[in-house]
């Protein structure tokens, strides 16, 4: 990754620097120009942008990276306008690309209550709100199988949505299993909730859940 110029520093009207600050998120937009990559990104809180050296990345990419610095009111000259605030990054990685056409059938409508709780589970908001709180414990959360990736890293990745949560994809929450449930199937997911989990390989999480089983 190459360094940033202090011209490029002193084009910013603001800095904020938190170098070596990890974020996470997925892209939902992308620009090119200058040698650089525009990347938006969604961390289900907020929307903000971020420059990396020029690559290629799709929209629904989910990433991780670095920040290096951060600017407000900036001006790209190349693409003719101003950032009211940009984290430029590095050590970008990739930990899902864009599933399948079939393998997603996401939440899209935010609600204030989950259509599918019942006596004994949470909501994926919830989880969220009280991960800190939650680490090693057994919760129950019942949703939609939204996103279901076999046999990574010896584990399947499903992922559980029930509207409530915030971003693009209305908040979800990742288990990991050895079962296989079906996308589109309602289940209840109950497991073990570890929190900031580094898989290593871009794969992290602020809240995850482990050794989950899935009922009906």
């Amino acid at each position: 990754m190459k360094k940033f110029s202090m011209a490029l520093v002193t084009l910013a009207c603001s800095l904020a620097l938190h170098a070596g600050d990890v974020f996470e998120g997925t892209v939902v937009d992308t620009l090119n120009g200058g040698g650089y990559t525009y990347l938006q990104i969604d961390d289900t809180k907020k929307k903000y942008w971020v420059a990396v050296e020029g690559t290629k990345v799709e929209k629904g990419t989910e990433v991780r990276f670095t920040e290096e610095l951060r600017a407000k009111n900036f001006e790209s000259k190349s693409l003719n306008r101003t950032f009211d605030e940009i984290v430029f990054a590095s050590n970008l990685q990739y930990r899902t690309q864009v599933p399948e056409k079939g393998n997603l059938a996401l939440i899209n409508e935010q609600v204030k209550e989950s259509p599918y709780k019942q006596n004994g589970t949470m909501s994926v908001k919830e989880a969220w709100e009280k991960r800190a709180s939650l680490k090693d414990k057994t919760i129950a959360i019942r949703g939609r199988v939204v996103k279901a990736s076999p046999n990574i890293i010896g584990v399947n990745w499903i992922h559980i949505q029930d509207g409530t949560g915030e971003g693009s994809d209305v908040g979800r929450v990742v288990f990991t299993s050895k079962e296989l449930p079906k996308v589109g199937d309602i289940v209840t997911a109950s497991g073990v909730v570890s929190v900031d989990k580094d898989f290593g390989s871009g794969y992290f999480y602020k809240i995850i859940v482990q050794n989950a089983t899935f009922s009906k």
